[in-house]
């Protein structure tokens, strides 16, 4: 891949030596049309930004004609995007900003895909900067954005989380790190994303059907993470970053330098996390009928640690850029003790050490190579993205509990060796600025192997290739519609697996070798008569093949207390969805809602069944438990998200976001499981500015979220009462010396210490309640070298 790389810089060098031009302009206030100087203005193409100078003026040298795609932002401005073509004479931009204190309106599209501002889109999305991630900042990236409303986790413990959109998970939501699907094993409910929560610089989450831009697996959304902008001048710049949380007595800490020398950038960051078990507010637990302690309020074996780092160079010329990064996720976290078999007391006593990783526990290394170049054709543009992922993660547990002889492998249960190939290619074509079309390839290959004295999943290989093509046209400054069309084929060639012993034969799986292939497609229409109101919406007809996973699985999988069972007989999950956005903003209000309505057919979920694992196999311990299987039948999916924004004066915001999402399934007469209640969450923040000292920028907030009951499940599955979580945090920026200001935050989060249960966690099986009170300390240390 380094050798790919350094062929396309050659060559899109020696394509250099053509006609350049320079692009210029003002910014202005739209309402007192005085100039606006230090606002951001990037070209996105290029990846490159300046601010503007005491006249409002920019200029970027050294351009070649083609077109462009620009951002323009200020604080205390709604932020514009807009498309330019340049030719080879100059031409002067004039740009108006209009005034806004709503923090969001500050912030722009950074999407692959998408060429125009979010007025455009047709789809609902929330753009997250790295402010708004370093306020939120959990255990976790997927916990970090999960106030967002339409946003969920499914969490084992506090370090362990994965996304839910909408009420869909696992395949059915896509996350993009750097334009490359993340491939980790992610069918697994106690499979987290596996990401170093400080390294997002800015997050976009789309709510809905994004199959026809991001592949088949996109019904439900997509997240999209970019990493943060390197230096635009000739210089070094970094910062350190400290979290302390009190209830597991977690130190994180994250270093990153990055600069840029001529024509080349660099970045480099290291990580880590460690954390001891986590308190809750009980003393005790039912599983069974049976009372079982919990020692200390500790929950046993949940202590965990994290080492992680990315390094990252590129070349940034006038006809694009091109980067390689290379990354690398260890996690390495207990699990409850309670998590194999069925709990007991004796397994529950204090070992003399909350900090110490016993078994059972899970180990994960998640390796990137990522390579992402925009290139200059002609005057259109074609990105590329090429990906090598290698997923590998470790069950370990006692083998003998399951009557196994302690072999080679000694505690290593399962081991999933993931790998996966990607390229992804996208052709822009403007006719003019208010037509855009996209051309777009993805493929992706990808083979599993497994180790471990227990069977869960075969050896297989898996391909995908997708083709579409995506059209965008505006017209009157009211509308723009959007449309496309897409064509995927998969394979899916799994390997048989059976095993035997003097006594016993069982058979887990057969050989299956199938092709799959087959259309979709979406419409949407933005309407935008004003500055105010915006209304959209989006049809889309979405297509899902069945994974390897959900086709041959068969094994007791410890992580989710279940034996899970495939189904060969799996075919293809088509769906119909209708997205609507409607959005009124003026300077100081927000308010926008999005109701959704999905159909489904021959939906793929994990259900329980009447039968348990006793007797079933053999090789698996009679403690086992339910079995689970993968099954397919017809359902719908609707719900609402609704979110207001308010400051009732400039330095006082008020928020509030309010979700709910309704499933049926249409065989069954039931909802679906592992579906998320319906909550509702406000905060409500003062900033305020001292004049005097060495303290600026302070902050005081609240925040309560309130989460409803959620009695609405599938067959065999838990009910969870609703709960009241009440949150506050602060923060300040402080300076030292002239040139260097230290961010500091404090929050508080489940400050009333109240016992609840998060329906999505899997640790409700045992009815274990959520982490109990913890006060978060936060510290961001920058730094720069001319």
């Amino acid at each position: 891949m380094k050798g790919l790389f350094g062929l396309m810089v050659g060559m899109l060098i020696s394509l250099s030596a053509v006609a350049q031009s320079q692009l210029f302009g003002f910014v202005y206030d739209a309402e007192t049309n005085e100039p606006l100087p230090g606002a951001v203005v990037s070209i996105h193409e290029l990846n490159r930004s300046q601010l503007t100078d005491l006249e409002g003026k920019f200029r970027f040298e050294n351009i070649r004609p083609a077109t462009y795609h620009m951002h323009i932002s200020s604080l205390g401005y709604k932020a514009q995007t807009l498309i330019k073509i340049t030719g080879t004479d100059t031409k002067k931009l004039e740009v108006r900003l209009e005034p806004t204190i709503l923090e969001l309106s500050e912030i722009v599209v950074e999407s692959n895909h998408y060429k125009v501002g979010p007025k455009e889109q047709t789809l609902p999305m929330e753009i997250l900067d790295a402010e708004y991630l370093a306020k939120n900042r959990k255990g976790t990236f997927v916990n970090s954005i999960e106030n967002i409303p339409g946003v969920s986790a499914i969490n084992t413990g506090v370090g362990i989380s994965k996304p839910v959109i909408r009420g869909m998970s696992f395949n059915r939501v896509i996350v993009n790190d750097k334009g490359i699907k993340q491939e980790g094993q992610q069918w697994g409910t106690d499979h987290g994303l596996e990401m170093d929560m400080f390294e997002p610089g800015r997050v976009e989450v789309i709510k809905g059907p994004g199959s026809l831009m991001y592949g088949s697996d996109g019904l439900g959304g997509i997240i999209n993470v970019f990493p943060p902008s390197v230096p635009q001048n000739q210089m070094i710049e970094g910062n350190v970053q400290g979290i302390y949380k009190s209830n597991n007595n977690l130190i994180g800490t994250s270093t990153v330098v990055q600069g840029k020398v001529k024509d080349w950038v660099y970045r480099g960051r290291f990580s880590t996390q460690d954390f001891e078990d986590y308190e809750v507010p009980a003393s005790d637990f039912t599983y069974n009928g049976y009372l079982l302690p919990i020692y200390n309020d500790r929950l046993k074996n949940t202590a965990g640690n994290e080492r992680n780092f990315s390094l990252m160079t590129g070349i940034k010329k006038n006809w694009g850029y091109s980067t390689i990064t290379v990354s690398n996720f260890h996690q390495k976290a207990g699990l409850f003790v309670g998590a194999v078999g069925i709990p007991r007391s004796f397994q529950l006593t204090h070992d003399g050490s909350y900090g110490n990783i016993d078994i059972p526990r899970q180990e994960t290394k998640h390796l990137k190579v990522i390579s992402n170049s925009n290139i200059l054709v002609g005057q259109r543009w074609v990105e590329v993205d090429l990906g090598y992922q290698r997923n590998k993660r470790e069950e370990h547990s006692d083998p003998t509990a399951h009557g196994r002889q302690i072999g080679p492998d000694g505690s290593l249960e399962h081991g999933l060796d993931l790998q996966t190939l990607t390229a992804n290619a996208r052709y822009f074509w403007h006719s003019s600025e208010d037509h855009m079309r996209v051309i777009g390839f993805q493929s992706q290959y990808q083979w599993h192997n497994w180790d471990g004295f227990a069977f869960l999943l075969p050896e297989f290989s898996s391909a995908n290739l997708g083709l579409f093509v995506y059209e965008e046209y505006s017209w009157a400054n009211k509308f723009t519609a959007t449309g496309g069309l897409r064509f995927d084929l998969a394979n899916r060639d799994i390997s048989a697996y059976s095993e035997s012993d003097e006594e016993n034969f069982f058979q887990y799986n057969g050989n299956i070798d199938r092709n799959y292939y087959n259309f979709s497609g979406a419409l949407g229409l933005s309407y935008y008569p004003n500055e105010n109101l915006n209304a959209k919406i989006n049809l889309g007809t979405s297509y899902r093949v069945p994974t390897a996973n959900e086709l041959s699985i068969n094994g007791l999988h410890h992580g989710t207390f279940r034996y899970e069972l495939g189904n060969s007989t799996l075919t293809t999950e088509r769906g119909l969805q209708m997205d609507f956005v409607f959005n009124y903003q003026r300077k100081d209000f927000s308010f926008v809602i999005t109701p959704f309505a999905s159909y489904f057919k021959n939906f793929i979920y994990l259900s329980s069944t009447s039968e348990f694992s006793s007797g079933f196999n053999p090789f698996v311990p009679a403690e086992s438990g339910q079995i689970y299987q993968y099954l397919q039948h017809d359902a719908i999916f609707s719900g609402t998200e609704i979110a207001i924004e308010y400051h009732p004066f400039e330095k006082l915001h008020w928020r509030a976001a309010y979700e709910y999402v309704y499933n049926y399934n249409l065989d069954t007469k039931l909802p679906l499981p592992f579906t998320p209640p319906g909550s509702l969450y406000t905060e409500l923040e003062y900033g305020f500015d001292i004049e005097k000292g060495w303290i600026e920028g302070v902050h005081l907030g609240a925040n309560v979220k309130r989460v409803f009951d959620q009695n609405r499940v599938d067959r065999n599955e838990r009910t969870t009462p609703g709960y009241w979580l009440l949150g506050v945090n602060t923060g300040f920026d402080f300076s030292i010396g002239s040139n260097t200001t230290i961010q500091a935050t404090f929050s508080a989060q489940n400050l009333l210490n109240s016992n609840y249960f998060n329906h999505l966690s899997r640790y409700r099986l045992l009815n274990l309640p959520e982490q109990g009170r913890n006060f978060v300390i936060s510290l961001r240390i920058p730094f720069a070298i001319q």
